[in-house]
């Protein structure tokens, strides 16, 4: 039976009840039609799961579950201009269990504002709807820093197998890295013989290193 799962953070190991915000209650009860008695998940995004019910607007704790992540593959991505593309990155890298997505500018990425709060919103409803127990740390960068990232995914790299152990890994724009990029990189890899989009390459280059 899938049981829904709501984020919260600071939760206290000995707690017995969680107190839920006016958007949880109305996501449960209105969305979801949670009803009292009900199980529901709750992510600290910080590895821990903690089961309950529903009580009275509030969550009763039963039990727990606490994960490891096996492989912390840490990403830096370009910002892009077509939101519903990029939302869709964000949210499939949460999925994956990404442990830190990094966005920044490049040479010949697309110039946007991006907000934090946009980017933290997907990623919570990301969370909440595939019950994981991670949320990745969120950076905006105004430049890429070469010496944490060391590895770039390019169409012109080593099949990524060979350079699977290098988890710092960024991915460039549609424009294709710059010469000048490419120099600063240690290990570069290629998923494809064929361009794939910045969300394609994103999704599968994590999913082949998780």
């Amino acid at each position: 039976m899938h049981i829904p799962t709501i984020y919260k953070e600071n939760i206290e190991s000995h707690q017995e009840y969680v107190d839920l915000s006016d958007d949880k209650l109305h996501h449960l009860i209105k969305v979801l039609r949670i009803a009292n008695n009900s199980p529901v998940k709750i992510s600290n995004g910080e590895g821990t799961l903690y089961i309950g019910t529903m009580e009275k607007n509030k969550i009763k704790i039963t039990s727990k579950e606490t994960h490891e992540r096996n492989n912390k593959v840490n990403i830096f991505i370009p910002v892009m201009k077509n939101k519903d593309r990029f939302r869709f990155m964000i949210e499939k890298l949460t999925e994956l269990n990404t442990n830190s997505i990094t966005i920044g500018k490049t040479e010949y990425s697309q110039k946007v504002n991006i907000k934090n709060e946009k980017i933290n919103s997907w990623v919570i409803s990301s969370v909440e709807q595939s019950g994981t127990p991670f949320i990745p740390k969120i950076d905006i960068v105004e430049r890429l820093d070469f010496n944490f990232f060391n590895h770039a995914l390019d169409i012109k790299g080593k099949e990524i197998s060979t350079n699977i152990n290098q988890k710092n890994i960024a991915i460039g724009p549609e424009g294709g890295w710059s010469e000048a990029e490419l120099s600063k990189f240690s290990y570069t890899s290629n998923i494809n013989e064929f361009t794939f989009r910045t969300e394609t390459a994103a999704i599968v280059a994590v999913s082949l290193m998780v």
